[in-house]
């Protein structure tokens, strides 16, 4: 994995992480999701973030245990470690949204 792909990577993960949380800071200018009297968005964009996430986790640890070269793989492991801080913070941000 060269440098050139590990920032591919990570603007992989960066572009919807920050367009989904750019969308729930300001809720209150457009009209709401799933219609009536409750706003749905912040549980879509809160799920959608989830899953984001750990897809892209999942597939980077998919590409470290893959990479046969080692420099390759450490970057990628490094990768995870990132998408797992990522999620982690979505969690705590994010979280009593969920439910």
């Amino acid at each position: 994995m060269k440098r050139k792909w590990f920032w591919m990577w990570l603007l992989a993960l960066a572009l919807p992480v920050v367009s989904l949380v750019a969308i729930q800071i300001d809720t209150a200018s457009g009209t709401s999701i799933g219609g009536g009297g409750y706003d749905l968005g912040p549980f879509l964009y809160s799920w959608a973030l989830v899953i984001v996430t750990s897809v892209w986790s999942l597939c980077s640890l998919a590409a470290a245990l893959l990479r046969s070269d080692r420099a390759a793989s450490q970057r990628a492991f490094g990768l995870t470690a990132i998408g797992a801080a990522t999620f982690a913070s979505i969690l705590l941000l994010y979280g009593k949204n969920l439910f």
